[in-house]
């Protein structure tokens, strides 16, 4: 059996745009579904994707590391969200034809499940308005969720004042108020803070417990993350923007974070996450993979949090489920105690809708934020 083309295809989501992989083989019906979304940048996915198919056209789908190992060595130019991304999409659809072939799920080739269920939690969005936030988490906890994830930053300077400290925890004492003791919530930061505002808001909020800061520094500044692994209590979190075991050397071996967050389509796909995963577990650091973005995305990561044993909690599309369940088939939605039950075989248990999704490209979304002085800030 050899893989005969590899295509890729862009659709635009009520969220933002994603981008999902094709690999089909000679086999009569066997293809494999993936997904590399970079929101931003579909563009650049799409040709990435194309510039991997010579590479493993004519190999055999289910040599997965073989595949990966060429791809990533003789991409030459190695690592970075593009080349990343569109190895992980790949890979993805590699590793669902594995699991067609076996007749399994794709968690089984993994070694099987760790766990019996999975914990979800769902991303509450961007809000710097603690009564807009009870509302988001109010609706998030009416459906099953016992977690929640929240921005309560807008775009912000390095050095900023007393009433923006106070505007986050005014957030977060909403937040606790509204799911109670029994319910979580984590904060993200998207990389907006320096070293020392992170270390004023996070001292600010210890009282309301979060679960952890998410990003509270730029990936591009790892003295800045060692300064607030010495000076905070909260969990840090990190690893979004970081790809390949490579990237999470340093983080890992220096102790900068309690949690890490690898996303499966960006990082290396389902061959690399168990990688890292394994080099968490060394260091007793939890898994928390970074999951916002396409059905596929979202269901590789179930397979992930099945089969690892550092795993805790797994991010969750909890909206937009109308245009989901047009994209792709058999969609997970999570239970009333906050979780969901193990993927359902053979391979991911996934199918898109390709027809749907090349119709629903039109639009661009771009990510920005501007300060209040009209200075681009980090989104």
């Amino acid at each position: 059996m050899k893989i005969t083309a590899i295509k890729a295809f862009a659709t635009v989501s009520p969220v933002s745009d994603w981008v999902f992989v094709k690999v089909e083989t000679d086999q009569p019906g066997l293809i494999g579904w993936g997904e590399c979304s970079l929101p931003g940048k579909p563009n650049a996915m799409l040709g990435a994707v194309a510039d991997l198919e010579k590479l493993v056209v004519g190999a055999d789908p289910t040599n997965t590391e073989w595949c990966w190992q060429r791809m990533y060595r003789h991409a030459f130019w190695r690592g970075g969200p593009i080349q990343t991304a569109a190895l992980s999409g790949v890979d993805i659809a590699l590793w669902d034809i594995r699991g067609k072939l076996a007749n399994q799920p794709v968690y089984k080739l993994m070694g099987g499940a760790v766990r019996d269920r999975i914990r979800l939690y769902a991303n509450c969005g961007l809000s710097s308005d603690p009564e807009e936030l009870r509302r988001r988490v109010r609706h998030a906890v009416s459906l099953g969720y016992t977690a929640v994830k929240f921005y309560p930053l807008p775009a912000v300077n390095a050095v900023d004042s007393l009433a923006t400290i106070r505007q986050v925890v005014a957030c977060c004492e909403a937040v606790r108020d509204e799911i109670g003791a029994e319910r979580d919530f984590a904060l993200d930061f998207h990389g907006r803070l320096s070293s020392g505002f992170a270390v004023e808001i996070e001292s600010a909020i210890r009282h309301t417990k979060p679960l952890w800061i998410e990003e509270p520094v730029l990936p591009e500044t790892p003295k800045a993350l060692a300064r607030l692994a010495e000076k905070c209590v909260i969990p840090i979190a990190v690893g979004e923007r970081l790809f390949t075991r490579f990237d999470f050397r340093e983080v890992l071996e220096n102790e900068w974070a309690t949690v890490i967050q690898p996303d499966v389509a960006n990082a290396g796909g389902i061959t690399e996450m168990m990688k890292i995963a394994a080099f968490a577990e060394t260091y007793g650091v939890a898994l928390a993979p970074h999951n916002p973005n396409g059905p596929v995305q979202s269901i590789a990561g179930m397979h992930l949090a099945a089969a690892l044993q550092p795993f805790v909690i797994l991010e969750h599309r909890h909206e937009h489920h109308d245009f989901l369940e047009q994209l792709a088939d058999n969609i997970p939605k999570v239970g009333a105690d906050g979780y969901v039950g193990l993927p359902k075989g053979p391979g991911l248990g996934i199918h898109v809708n390709e027809e749907f999704a090349r119709a629903n490209n039109h639009g661009t979304w771009i990510p920005e934020v501007f300060r209040a002085d009209g200075t681009i800030g980090d989104w």
